[in-house]
């Protein structure tokens, strides 16, 4: 779940959580063992067990794939409020057909609607 809100003395800045009750993550056993996943897990220093805190591991995972999937969710808003995705998905569709005018158009009328929305300033 991916909350937003306003931040700051007069709300201009902007404040992202990003909660994941649920998720399952380890750090031993299963395919932990496998060479590319052993090498990941060795990468980010969470393989194997906590010689100091028992699942210390799996947590400290579980808060980097938190953090990697509230960096992606930053970058689809910042990409929907800059009008990025929209203009890309129809110009690189798969019927390959470039934007016409008219779609341009659109775009940039659903561009302005959603920096109003998102009180996003006129420098985007």
């Amino acid at each position: 779940m991916t909350l937003t809100e306003p931040f700051g003395l007069n709300g201009e800045n902007l404040y992202i959580t990003c909660t994941m009750p649920s998720i399952e993550t380890g750090t031993v056993g299963g395919g932990t063992m496998l060479p590319p996943q052993a090498a990941c897990l060795d990468l980010l220093g969470v393989r194997g067990s906590s010689t100091l805190d028992p699942g210390q591991n799996a947590d400290t995972l579980a808060r980097i794939v938190c953090g990697t999937v509230l960096a992606g969710e930053l970058s689809l808003l910042s990409a929907l409020a800059a009008g990025h995705l929209v203009r890309a998905h129809l110009k690189h569709n798969r019927s390959k057909l470039n934007m016409s005018s008219s779609e341009n158009e659109q775009v940039s009328l659903l561009h302005e609607e959603m920096k109003t929305q998102l009180r996003v300033p006129d420098s985007l």
